[in-house]
């Protein structure tokens, strides 16, 4: 972003994926990353944790780096919001179970481990699988065993098929033939494939969040470096691409900035707040 061409006054909301993004590889967020949240807050702008957490990992994770109490929580990839600060549930998109049975039918026809998140629980088929316990006890969910995973009692707001990559293509093909237009799939990571409803994903929670604010999108900015970031800095005013991003990712931005190990954030909000002295970013 040159002088030329970054507004006087920041972003009304600036969104941030989590993994890759916020968070170095030491799973922290860098310095500067910090004092820029400081400076936003100062500003009057609105910071949004987007995200396939469920939101009570998201408010753990708050918690643990300091990030403030007054966030947007947009979890499940964009399936629930919520204001941190009031405990306001702001949207929340469900799957309708009769969608939601076929889809989880799909996935345990091809063997893959099956986990929805909802509310404070991860409920699956089968509570002793290690990658269940990973992910309960990451976003402090109560892990929670059903008889029958495709007819769990709940509305999920998020299908979690796990496996590994190659399995999980298989699946995705199959998913996409069968459901097409009623579903949307992401990749959080190699081992996790998503599913929500058609026309849920993480930009939908910048819609919600700035239609109910009445704040315009091209007030808005985004950070991410994955695949379910791609609609999200699609849909900002300014989408931000990590220098470690993926390359779908980087082509959807409007900007790449440094690495998330190289202040790549504090180097994009410094236009506007203080970040304090960086170093010279890596070649």
């Amino acid at each position: 972003m040159t002088t030329e061409t970054t507004p006087e006054t920041p972003p009304r909301l600036v969104a941030f994926d989590i993994d890759g993004t916020l968070l170095d590889s030491t799973k922290r967020p860098q310095p500067g990353t910090l004092r820029a949240l400081d400076g936003l807050r100062a500003a009057g702008t609105r910071i949004m944790l987007a995200s396939g957490r469920p939101i009570p990992g998201l408010r753990a994770l708050a918690e643990r780096c300091g990030l403030g109490e007054d966030l947007i929580l947009a979890g499940l990839n964009g399936s629930v919001v919520v204001d941190q600060a009031s405990g306001e549930t702001l949207a929340r998109h469900p799957i309708d179970p009769a969608l939601a049975e076929p889809l989880i039918g799909c996935g345990l026809e091809h063997g893959v481990l099956i986990m929805l998140p909802h509310d404070d629980e991860l409920v699956v088929g089968d509570d002793k699988h290690p990658q269940a316990i990973h992910e309960a006890a990451g976003n402090g969910l109560a892990l929670r065993a059903v008889d029958d995973v495709a007819r769990p009692g709940i509305d999920p707001t998020k299908i979690l098929f796990c496996a590994e990559r190659e399995e999980l293509e298989v699946l995705e093909a199959a998913l996409r033939e069968r459901f097409a237009e009623m579903i949307e799939l992401t990749y959080s990571s190699w081992i996790y494939l998503e599913a929500t409803v058609a026309g849920v994903d993480k930009s939908s929670s910048l819609i919600d969040f700035c239609r109910a604010e009445g704040i315009g999108m091209e007030q808005t900015m985004a950070f991410g470096d994955n695949g379910n970031d791609v609609t999200l800095l699609r849909t900002a005013g300014v989408g931000v691409a990590m220098g470690n991003a993926i390359a779908e990712t980087r082509e959807a931005a409007d900007v790449v900035t440094a690495t998330n190990d190289d202040e790549g954030i504090a180097r994009v909000l410094g236009a506007w707040v203080d970040v304090g002295e960086l170093a010279p970013a890596a070649s």
